[in-house]
């Protein structure tokens, strides 16, 4: 699992629980260190708005999935005890929903104790290979998960060709090519939000590139279809919980 799928999926979690309604998908912040987000939880006798909520991940316990009263699947930490609010009132019919939520968390958390990460120190790391007069070759690691990326693209299967750049990314993170590429296969799938720190970090890497305000261009495009996205997915919301008001 890399960041961005860990990002996504901790996102996905909240919507897809059915005592959560979350408002503007785009609310979701990350830094390494925790993310930010606002949702409306069902909790007995009544809900809780949680606005700009912030969760530090290195406070989090490592966190399990749990079968629990009325066949629901709850995340806990190891002892099977209650996380800290919001996450004791999250559940899921489904077990691999809880799994996927709980691997999500456990890899941020893990990301959060790791400060001397590569990703973490990405505009020194970018300061530090613009000035070298001549760029070292690609990892033969990254290089390998390039490769493995094109052959997934070749074959049309776009969020595999994702995952391997990210994996190229989060191991060197100054990859140019590897940061384009990743943020037009993003955008492709509709993931905006990560099409454009993708296309960022590239414009940070090479910001005179010959493509550069090609580049810059498009971000304005896709921060725009993000909102847009963000706004349909909220009137979406609505309409669902206007129909089961109505019953």
């Amino acid at each position: 699992m890399t960041l961005w799928q860990a990002r996504k999926a901790v996102a996905s979690g909240f919507q897809s629980c059915p005592l959560a309604t979350v408002d503007d998908p785009s609310s979701f912040k990350f830094a390494f260190d925790s993310f930010e987000f606002s949702a409306k939880i069902i909790v007995p006798f009544g809900h809780k708005d949680y606005r700009d909520q912030n969760v530090d991940l290195k406070d989090l316990p490592q966190v399990f999935p749990k079968k629990g009263f009325g066949g629901l699947y709850r995340v806990k930490d190891e002892a099977g005890k209650d996380l800290p609010e919001p996450f004791n009132h999250l559940c899921w019919q489904a077990p691999e929903t809880a799994e996927v939520f709980a691997n999500a968390i456990n890899h941020l958390r893990d990301m959060a104790g790791e400060q001397g990460m590569a990703l973490r120190n990405l505009p020194q790391a970018a300061e530090a290979w613009r000035a070298l007069p001549q760029k070292p070759p690609v990892p033969e690691e990254v290089r390998g998960q390039r490769l493995l990326a094109e052959t997934a693209f070749k074959e049309r299967k776009l969020q595999k060709a994702l995952c391997h750049y990210e994996k190229g990314l989060e191991l060197y993170p100054v990859w140019p090519e590897g940061r384009f590429n990743a943020a037009l296969i993003a955008a492709e799938l509709h993931s905006y939000g990560v099409a454009v720190e993708h296309m960022r970090a590239y414009l940070e890497l090479v910001p005179d590139a010959p493509d550069a305000q090609s580049a810059r261009d498009q971000v304005v495009i896709w921060q725009d279809k993000a909102t847009e996205a963000a706004a349909q997915a909220k009137n979406a919301e609505q309409k669902q919980s206007g129909a089961k008001f109505r019953k």
